[in-house]
């Protein structure tokens, strides 16, 4: 992402991938690629935090966070997030088919997920 390897990004991602943006509405590859191709989306760097993965056979889930520099519209909206990921095997590759997010938000020492 930090790269804009879109192929790399197309690849990880399954053509049914989804998640629910901040706006409440579904988002899908297609946009997800759209914004880093056309620079409305930059992910300037990025540290993940402790992952927790699961298998169960031909899927599984990744628990993490990650705190991230973003730009998005020319703004920087810089945040840490806890997100899910449900990846699942197909053709012989992992590939992630959604992802659940929620931005962690620090109150008085303490992590509370939020806007």
């Amino acid at each position: 992402m930090v790269a804009v390897d879109l192929e790399k990004l197309n690849q990880a991602y399954a053509d049914d991938w989804a998640t629910v943006g901040p706006s409440g509405k579904l988002y899908r590859k297609e946009g997800l690629l759209d914004d880093f191709k056309s620079g409305e989306y930059k992910l300037v760097w990025f540290e993940l935090g402790p992952m927790k993965v699961q298998a169960f056979g031909n899927v599984a889930v990744v628990e993490a966070s990650v705190k991230e520099k973003t730009i998005v519209d020319g703004k920087d909206i810089s945040r840490q997030v806890a997100f899910l990921d449900l990846f699942e095997k197909r053709a012989g590759k992992w590939v992630i088919v959604r992802t659940l997010g929620a931005r962690v938000v620090l109150v008085a020492g303490l992590a509370q997920f939020g806007q």
